[in-house]
């Protein structure tokens, strides 16, 4: 069924037994046959038999008429806690999900089958946050012991929190989590400090008199991390500095160091920074360290086109082709972006999935890759193994959004690959976009938060207008570029007065007013000062808290060192506590902890505690 428009707002504060009640008084029209509510079902419930409409069919009625895809997701919207997603109800999907749950919770028997099934659901993530980072926020240190067994990073940075894992855990006072994690980074990689040193930028210049300076005053500097978590050698590949790797090799330089990212010195040779950029690599560089000892596994030989090397992997142990680099890499992505159509036919033949996951790519990056690249015949030989024409690249697109030509397009549509209306938005298609919106309304919540976030950020008015004209409404929950909605203060206003909720939350429960509160330089405070000023005046919750920090955007401002938007905030009303604020999420203590005392003596003022 195609999901047609919602066309109930639920209220500020919505409530379930109101909802239960409402879903009976629809059943109840339905059955005596009143025209409104006969209508609405149609629509909602194509092929229900008013004779026979029963309780669960208003529910389900009632709940898409609100924005959602079922009564059990209008429930858990209610319920409170993360908000499940529906990108998680495929099955690789569901996977990554029990893993988050099981984590979040610390249900240790279902999280260690799950990870007796696939170890590489430990790297898992939804939206830059991976399974160790819900068991460590949530004190479960059992769970993060099998997580860490299994594979998983102990991510000094992770994209869900711009915070470490490490300082999450003491900000909860987690400390055996802490010094959990501590030790494992401490195994695994020592810490990067917050500045380069001197060593690095002459190791990237190819300085080798410099760098042996250095080193002779400190030959610890070996391994000396820059902010990035990179070492010297890191450093050195990065500016293929030849001179300066032979000399770090030679003094012992671990080749198989790995930096914050989870990239060793030779995944920088092969890899562009961008991990889907158009393939610019230093083969040269590459094939130096290989012949210094840095290990060609299945990955990388795929990347340098080395067949003989690849065939022979494959036969000592067929196993490998399932294995994935620590930096998220797998071997048919690998031979797909560098063109090695003969070690991509090969790794197919012998059972390697397109549509396996990896960094960046739930559904796989090789078809992606090709159709970037231009390759129709490396795009057909991916699509005739199953690839998802579908399956999104982070910030990239799908595959037929990624085509290098017209051609290689409509192969690709022609082969189930559509546009979202949030890709056409991006195209400068907006004719086209108003046709499929129109066609199949459930297509505008696709993409990144939906085709309102590309509308917003793109500054296109007139087809805003167009849109909510056409009865289109921003979903009831925004994840993705979910701040976009907020660049455009005009536009802002005019979704407003449609009817999005300026509670707007994301699937963590961020809204935003926490995403206005999440720092910035003074001019910039100011601009969000007059965005939570539109939000406020529509209605908005001064003091909801996120499921992330479990904190008011109070907290939030505290926590950023915001001080003109803490005073904002609380003096138009907004509570410096809330009575069942966790200790370690209130606003003073925020303040506290990250050492913001212009923000803590302005809640003092105003009688905060901790």
């Amino acid at each position: 069924m195609k999901k047609s428009l919602p066309t109930r707002v639920l209220p500020k504060h919505p409530d379930l037994d109101q909802l239960k009640r409402q879903a009976k008084e629809l059943l109840y029209a339905v059955r005596a046959g009143e025209p409104d509510a006969v209508s609405e079902a149609a629509a909602r419930y194509p092929g229900a038999d008013p004779q026979k409409f029963a309780l669960h069919d208003a529910q389900l009625v009632l709940a898409r008429a609100y924005g959602f895809h079922s009564w059990p997701r209008l429930k858990a919207y209610l319920s409170g806690g993360m908000i499940k997603p529906p990108e998680m109800e495929s099955d690789l999907g569901r996977d990554v999900w029990d893993t988050i749950t099981a984590s979040a919770a610390g249900d240790t028997v279902t999280l260690q089958r799950l990870m007796e099934r696939d170890r590489n659901l430990s790297r898992a993530e939804y939206f830059y946050a991976p399974p160790i980072h819900f068991a460590v926020r949530e004190g479960h240190a059992e769970a993060v012991r099998i997580l860490l067994d299994a594979g998983a990073a102990e991510a000094e940075w992770n994209g869900c929190d711009l915070d470490g894992l490490i300082e999450i855990a003491r900000d909860r006072s987690y400390e055996e989590i802490a010094l959990l994690l501590d030790e494992v980074r401490g195994r695994r990689r020592p810490v990067a400090p917050a500045e380069d040193h001197p060593i690095h930028m002459a190791a990237e210049r190819d300085d080798v008199q410099s760098v042996r300076d250095l080193l002779k005053g400190d030959a610890t500097l070996l391994s000396r991390r820059d902010a990035g978590g990179r070492t010297p050698l890191h450093r050195a590949v990065k500016g293929s500095a030849h001179e300066v790797i032979a000399l770090l090799l030679d003094r012992g330089a671990d080749i198989e160091a790995t930096d914050g990212t989870g990239s060793q010195a030779l995944d920088l040779a092969v890899w562009s920074r961008r991990p889907f950029a158009p393939a610019r690599s230093d083969f040269q560089t590459a094939r130096l360290l290989l012949s210094r000892g840095a290990t060609c596994d299945l990955t990388i030989a795929a990347a340098l086109g080395d067949l003989d090397r690849v065939t022979a992997l494959l036969d000592q142990n067929p196993a490998c082709l399932r294995e994935v680099r620590p930096n998220g890499k797998r071997p048919l992505s690998a031979a797909v972006k560098f063109g090695h159509r003969q070690i991509a036919r090969l790794l197919l033949e012998r059972g390697a999935d397109p549509n396996w996951p990896e960094s960046d790519a739930l559904r796989g990056a090789s078809l992606h890759a090709a159709a970037r690249a231009g390759d129709r015949e490396l795009v057909e030989l991916l699509l005739t193994h199953g690839a998802d024409p579908n399956g999104h690249v982070d910030s990239a697109g799908n595959a037929v959004y990624a085509a290098r030509t017209p051609e290689l397009r409509a192969l690709l549509l022609a082969r189930g690959g559509t546009l979202d209306p949030y890709d056409l938005v991006w195209l400068d298609e907006d004719d086209e976009v108003m046709r499929r919106v129109t066609e199949d309304p459930s297509s505008a919540e696709l993409g990144c938060g939906g085709v309102f976030t590309a509308v917003c950020t793109r500054g296109k008015q007139n087809l805003l207008l167009r849109l909510l004209d056409a009865g289109i409404r921003v979903p009831p929950v925004v994840t993705g570029c979910h701040s976009y909605l907020l660049e455009n203060t005009e536009m802002l206003r005019i979704l407003l007065a449609s009817g999005m909720n300026p509670d707007l939350p994301t699937w963590q429960r961020r809204t935003f007013l926490h995403d206005l509160c999440s720092g910035g330089t003074r001019g910039q405070t100011l601009d969000a000062i007059e965005r939570a000023r539109i939000l406020l005046d529509a209605g908005a919750s001064i003091s909801p808290r996120d499921e992330e920090y479990r904190s008011t955007p109070v907290a939030w401002a505290a926590r950023t060192n915001m001080p003109e938007m803490v005073e904002f905030l609380l003096a138009r009303g907004a509570p410096t506590n809330l009575p069942d604020d966790p200790p370690w999420a209130t606003p003073l203590a925020w303040a506290e902890r990250r050492g913001h005392a212009e923000i803590a003596e302005i809640l003092r003022k105003h009688a905060a505690a901790r």
